[in-house]
């Protein structure tokens, strides 16, 4: 009685967060993905993705650690954004997210990095987090 009591418990607390984490829209579509090759200092992920409105990125790294100096992301209506990382971001880590400066279609992002002598050679995957495509996804039915 009581392990069934504990597997319940820990079930609802499971089912709690799951639902807080779709609540807040903490869930990620893969835009695309590279391999960092030791011999460049800079590379280039084209997004798969250009149907939607984005408003947030995040990076997440495979392989090694990659120290990034700094990020590009371009824009669908021809803009763009740059940040300043200077920050290792290693793989299993803490991933790196950026707030976007609205809402956009998202065409490329370009990242700087310092040349190390990688293990294994890193990969950069980019995630977004989108906005609803219709009232019928932001409004829940009765």
């Amino acid at each position: 009685m009581r392990t069934l009591l504990q597997r319940s418990l820990v079930g609802l607390f499971a089912l709690a967060l799951a639902t807080s984490l779709c609540a807040r829209g903490q869930f990620w579509d893969f835009l695309g993905y590279t391999k960092v090759d030791g011999s460049q200092d800079h590379s280039c992920i084209q997004i798969a993705r250009s149907d939607q409105l984005f408003r947030s990125i995040q990076l997440r790294v495979g392989g090694d650690a990659i120290f990034f100096d700094r990020l590009l992301i371009h824009f669908g209506n021809g803009t763009s954004q740059e940040l300043i990382i200077s920050d290792r971001i290693s793989p299993g880590g803490r991933d790196y997210v950026v707030d976007l400066l609205g809402e956009y279609v998202l065409e490329s992002v370009e990242f700087w990095y310092y040349r190390e002598p990688w293990r294994h050679n890193p990969s950069v995957t980019v995630y977004g987090n989108r906005l609803p495509t219709s009232d019928h996804e932001s409004i829940p039915q009765q």
